[in-house]
C-alpha cells in the first residue's frame, strides 16, 4: 500500500485528515471488532467526512488499505505495513504522519468502544500501549529537525519508534482479539493403538 497513492484520492476530502489517520482508524476499528466489515469502514469514512459521492479509484484503494491491513494484523505480524510515508520524504512529515496514524488508532478503538471495562477486563497491557500511542499521537514534531543533515541517529529513533507502534498494534490486537487456535498438542488426532 502506497502512501502517495492512498493520499491522491483522498486529498478532495480534507476531513479525512491523511492516509496514516485513515489506516489507523481502521486499525482501532480491526482491533476492536476483528469481525467488522469494510463496508462498515468505509461508511464511517464517507459520513466522517460528509462525502456524498466517491470515485471507483477512491472505492478500489479503500479496498486495498482494508485488505493489506486485515491481512496484516491476522497474519504472522510481518505482513503489517503502515501507511506512512517512506524514507525519502522528511522526517518531520514522516513523524507528523505516525502520529496521525496513532491518533486514527485511538479513533477507531473509541469508534467500537473497545477500551470500554464492561463486559471484558481489558488487560493492563493494552491500557500501557493505548496510552503510549496517545503520546505518540501528541508528537511535538517543532523538535525535530528537518534538514537534509538528517542524523543517523534522529533516523534511527524514529525507525525504533515506527517499530514500537508496529509490535504494539500487533499485541493490542492479540490481547483484543485472542487467536482462536486449539494448542498444538490438544490438535493431535486421537489414535487408537494396536496393543
Amino acid at each position: 500500500m502506497d502512501f502517495e497513492q492512498v493520499n491522491e484520492v483522498i486529498a478532495p476530502f480534507p476531513e479525512l485528515e491523511s492516509p496514516a489517520f485513515i489506516q489507523g482508524m481502521l486499525i482501532g476499528l480491526l482491533c476492536g471488532d476483528n469481525d467488522i466489515q469494510e463496508a462498515v469502514w468505509i461508511k464511517k469514512l464517507i459520513e466522517e467526512a460528509q462525502i456524498k459521492s466517491v470515485k471507483e479509484s477512491f472505492l478500489k484503494v479503500l479496498d486495498e488499505v482494508f485488505q493489506e491491513t486485515n491481512k496484516g494484523l491476522n497474519g504472522s505480524g510481518f505482513e503489517l505495513n503502515l501507511c506512512i510515508p517512506d524514507d525519502n520524504e522528511g522526517l518531520v512529515f514522516r513523524a507528523a504522519m505516525l502520529g496521525q496514524l496513532c491518533e486514527g488508532i485511538l479513533y477507531g478503538l473509541g469508534l467500537v468502544g473497545a477500551l470500554n471495562d464492561g463486559d471484558r477486563k481489558i488487560p493492563q497491557e493494552v491500557h500501557e500501549l493505548v496510552e503510549d500511542l496517545g503520546q505518540i499521537a501528541r508528537i511535538d514534531i517543532a523538535d525535530l529537525s528537518d534538514s537534509e543533515s538528517l542524523t543517523d541517529v534522529e533516523e534511527s529513533d524514529f525507525m525504533e519508534l515506527v517499530e514500537f507502534v508496529r509490535v504494539g498494534i500487533l499485541t493490542i490486537n492479540e490481547e483484543l482479539n485472542p487467536t482462536q487456535a486449539a494448542p498444538i498438542m490438544d490438535a493431535a488426532p486421537e489414535t487408537d493403538t494396536l496393543h
